[in-house]
């Protein structure tokens, strides 16, 4: 289903499908609906293309169930223009006298070339380095195809993409070489969706992908597709990869709201458990997957300093058997050693589960409340470590 593009910008608006038709034939208006339909480009009713079309012509916002009427009175408000005129009336003059004096939408008109205006307001949707869509785009893009899928009962997928290390990237190699990764991820990005895909540049290093029609296991499939192919840009022989997360309707998630907040979420997940991965967002309570890693963890409190060894860690939080009784939901300084590299990772952390499960010994489980910066980078360099070192063996807690 998901298959390369080679020709078009994925997401294309229809807005721009539009103005192309009309850059090719500007007399033919009427038309308009058939070619749309012909083209098959955009999957939409009649109402939406009918509302679309007024307004690249007006710039006037119909809704859907007003457009189509609104466009026969525009085409019997032509037909009657040219009799009393006793010659043809453009379709365009008709649309012009209808909305400034018989439905009076436009109180103060301007005539502009449509070219020189979807130019214009393509430098405001438009990011300028990538030439993606910018996140102003993506706002509006994802409302309307959340719409369109809950209207119709269609899947619809969305992948948040973020570019490993890319502050070391821009520190290494310096800012244009930056520049270079961006459009040369975005290129990728072009080429490889296809036309119904909406790609979209949404933050510095951060992009975002919309995928109408298109379930989590179709979403994950065209993701790793698209993170193998980025992997061929280089940079002193080495890849460059991204770390992405990915939510589907209606499988994961119910509203528009939770769409980027949930990939967002995954997107985390990915980062912080290895990077250079995609990670579907799972709804379950505990959904990171713990590995082994027999670490011995600190606990610095004001009067003295308990001394354990973990169980198992994940990107969110860390499990541990104690024989003091730490009561639950309490907050925690701690600090993380690993015996081989020698690796430290300062935290607090506050308990979150607790067993006993004998005399004075108990099994607790605690998530991560506080991390710098440095020791996110660590912890997620200790996960990889310990998840190789696991050969795989896992388990969700």
């Amino acid at each position: 289903m998901l298959k390369p593009n080679a020709t078009g910008r994925p997401g294309q608006r229809i807005e721009d499908t539009i103005t192309a038709i009309l850059e090719e034939d500007p007399n033919q208006e009427e038309l308009l609906l058939q070619k749309i339909k012909e083209g098959q480009i955009h999957h939409l009713e009649d109402g939406q293309i009918y509302s679309a079309i007024l307004k690249v012509l007006t710039s006037v916002e119909i809704c859907e169930q007003d457009s189509e009427s609104i466009w026969n009175e525009i085409i019997k408000n032509k037909n009657q223009l040219s009799l009393c005129m006793n010659r043809e009336v453009g379709f365009r003059v008709a649309v012009f006298d209808y909305f400034t004096n018989i439905n009076k939408k436009i109180k103060n008109p301007k005539v502009i070339d449509m070219k020189l205006f979807a130019d214009t307001e393509k430098l405001i949707l438009v990011d300028e380095l990538t030439r993606l869509y910018n996140r102003r785009h993506f706002e509006t893009a994802l409302v309307r195809e959340f719409k369109q899928s809950t209207r119709y009962n269609q899947n619809l997928s969305l992948l948040i993409i973020d570019i490993d290390d890319f502050k070391k990237i821009n520190d290494t190699y310096g800012h244009t070489t930056g520049d270079e990764v961006l459009t040369k991820v975005a290129k990728q990005i072009t080429s490889f969706l296809r036309m119904e895909d909406t790609a979209c540049r949404i933050g510095g290093e951060e992009f975002a992908v919309i995928f109408p029609q298109t379930n989590e296991e179709q979403a994950m499939i065209a993701s790793e597709k698209l993170l193998e192919a980025c992997r061929t840009i280089q940079l002193s022989g080495k890849s460059v990869t991204f770390s992405g997360g990915i939510v589907s309707y209606p499988e994961k998630v119910k509203s528009c709201e939770d769409m980027y907040d949930l990939a967002d979420r995954a997107l985390y997940t990915a980062k912080y458990s290895g990077k250079n991965q995609i990670v579907a967002y799972s709804n379950e309570k505990r959904s990171s997957l713990r590995f082994d890693a027999n670490l011995e963890l600190l606990f610095i409190l004001p009067d003295k300093t308990l001394k354990t060894i973990s169980k198992n860690i994940s990107v969110t939080g860390i499990a541990f058997d104690t024989e003091d009784d730490i009561t639950l939901n309490e907050s925690f300084d701690v600090k993380l050693r690993e015996s081989d590299s020698h690796q430290e990772i300062n935290a607090k952390i506050k308990v979150v589960r607790k067993e006993e499960v004998g005399f004075h010994k108990y099994h607790m489980g605690a998530e991560f409340l506080e991390l710098s910066s440095e020791d996110q980078s660590k912890l997620s360099d200790l996960y990889t470590l310990h998840r190789y070192k696991s050969k795989m063996s896992t388990s969700v807690v």
